[in-house]
C-alpha cells in the first residue's frame, strides 16, 4: 500500500511532463509559423522603383529585419534559408536585381518553412 502513493505520484508527474512537452511543441510550432509568415512577407517585398536609391535602401533594411528573424529561427534549415535570403537582399546592386532574385529566395524560405 505504501508503494501506491509514490507510484501514483510518479505516474501523475510523468503525465504532466508529457503534457508540458506537448504544449511546448505546440508553442514551438506556432512560433515557427509566425516567424515563417514574417520571413515570407519580408522576402516578398517589392520596392517602389520610382526612386531607385530609396528602393535599394528599403530592400537592404528588409534584409536586416530578415537577419534578425534568422537569429530566432527554430531550426537550422529555416535559419539557413533566412540567412541566405538576407544575404541575397543585402548584396543586390539595385532594386531591379532584387526583383529578379526574390522568387528564388522566397521559394527557398517557403520550402524550409515546410510550405
Amino acid at each position: 500500500m505504501r508503494l501506491v502513493g509514490p507510484l501514483a505520484a510518479a505516474v501523475i508527474a510523468m503525465g504532466s511532463l508529457t503534457a508540458c512537452d506537448a504544449i511546448q511543441g505546440v508553442s514551438n510550432t506556432a512560433d515557427k509559423v509566425k516567424l515563417c509568415a514574417d520571413a515570407i512577407s519580408l522576402v516578398g517585398f517589392t520596392p517602389d522603383m520610382s526612386d531607385p536609391q530609396k528602393a535599394l535602401e528599403e530592400t537592404q533594411a528588409k534584409a536586416k529585419e530578415l537577419e534578425t528573424l534568422a537569429g530566432s529561427a527554430p531550426d537550422e534549415q529555416v535559419k539557413k534559408a533566412l540567412e541566405e535570403a538576407a544575404n541575397g537582399m543585402q548584396n543586390v546592386n539595385s532594386a531591379a536585381d532584387w526583383v529578379q532574385q526574390k522568387a528564388d529566395l522566397a521559394a527557398k524560405v517557403s520550402s524550409a518553412c515546410g510550405g
